[in-house]
């Protein structure tokens, strides 16, 4: 099974650090709510894909930085470095994680499930 902890340079929250939910609509058991409460962000190779997921900060200025790029409903938190964007929309309650590619719109996102079809798809190099 794929998992974050097969990326190498995951950067651990200070014990100090007060760190808040990107997502609190989510729940505390929402998978990057739980990253983000032990890392500040994490970046290597899984399997055949690069998955770079942004700080809380990064994730913040992405949202700024391209308003109206795709419809509010997907949040971006990560990338593959060269060109694709990760991120998830919920519908129904249920949340489902996404591919977006730099230049593109909204008919041009894969659409994944689950956290785990999402891990594998980037481990697999399956997410363009």
């Amino acid at each position: 099974m794929t998992s974050l902890d097969d990326i190498s340079k995951k950067r651990n929250v200070q014990i100090a650090e007060q760190v808040s939910d990107l997502w609190p609509e989510h729940g505390q058991g929402f998978e990057l709510n739980q990253f983000y409460r032990k890392y500040y962000g994490a970046d290597g190779w899984l399997g055949s894909g690069y998955l770079a997921i942004w700080t809380q900060e990064e994730v913040l200025s992405f949202r700024d930085a391209n308003p109206g790029v795709y419809p509010d409903r997907y949040h971006f938190f990560a990338s593959d470095g060269g060109g694709t964007q990760f991120g998830f929309f919920s519908k129904d309650g249920e949340i489902s994680f996404v591919s977006a590619p730099d230049i593109g719109g909204e008919d041009d996102i894969r659409v994944f499930g689950s956290w785990n079809d999402f891990l594998r798809a980037v481990a697999r190099g399956e997410y363009i």
